[in-house]
């Protein structure tokens, strides 16, 4: 049986990490260099359960082709968060990930996030996703640009959720986006997404779609 390569390829990079830990005015140990290089191996090995699944949703739902044959992704320990370019994973709030269940998951949630970002930024502006995050931007529904752009990333990202591990897991990330990061632009394009009752399967930006024909700007 052909052993088909994953297209995310994570990997720890020595002197981007030692730059993030001078930031945060840490000590640069080589220890913390070797949990590094042992937690990317990890990682590679959760991602690669779920990779294929993840690129056809995506195919889907963004009406997008994949011709990457890799996209690179770097792990941090240390990173205060994760983003989508430079293709960034922080692990700081999963230290336990190599054994514990939820963090793997909290893991594979936070890559689908910036995936979502990443597919976005990287294809044309003609393309589906775009054309909608256009018109969702010209709505202003929300009143500021990172949560109408969130309206979108979160749809799909809980929409995979979904799709991957159940209706129920998908809800439960939703629901704590809401209650946990309430006065940013997370918690308020979760919040919206919810009143809206957005499907949290590979039909959310469809979904979408028909709901902004009705969307108008706020007063």
């Amino acid at each position: 049986m052909k052993t088909v390569k994953p297209i995310l390829r994570f990997v720890y990079s020595y002197p981007y990490e030692e730059a993030f830990l001078k930031l945060t005015k840490q000590k640069v140990l080589q220890k913390h260099h070797k949990e590094g290089y042992r937690k990317t191996k990890t990682v590679q090995g959760i991602w690669d359960k779920y990779e294929k699944k993840v690129l056809d949703l995506y195919v889907s739902i963004y009406k997008i082709e994949i011709l990457e044959e890799s996209i690179k992704v770097y792990i941090s320990l240390v990173a205060p968060n994760s983003f989508s370019d430079p293709f960034t994973i922080s692990l700081q709030r999963w230290k336990d990930i190599e054994n514990n269940p939820r963090s793997k998951r909290g893991f594979v949630y936070v890559t689908i996030h910036e995936l979502a970002h990443y597919f976005s930024y990287t294809r044309n502006k003609n393309t589906y996703s775009n054309k909608l995050y256009s018109k969702i931007q010209k709505l202003n529904i929300l009143g500021e640009h990172g949560a109408n752009l969130h309206c979108l990333i979160q749809a799909v990202e809980f929409g995979i959720i979904g799709e991957v591990f159940g209706h129920k897991y998908a809800e439960y990330s939703r629901n704590w986006v809401i209650e946990n990061w309430k006065d940013n632009e997370y918690g308020k394009s979760a919040k919206l997404l919810k009143r809206h009752k957005v499907p949290l399967d590979k039909t959310c930006l469809e979904y979408i779609e028909e709901l902004s024909k009705n969307l108008t700007q706020p007063s």
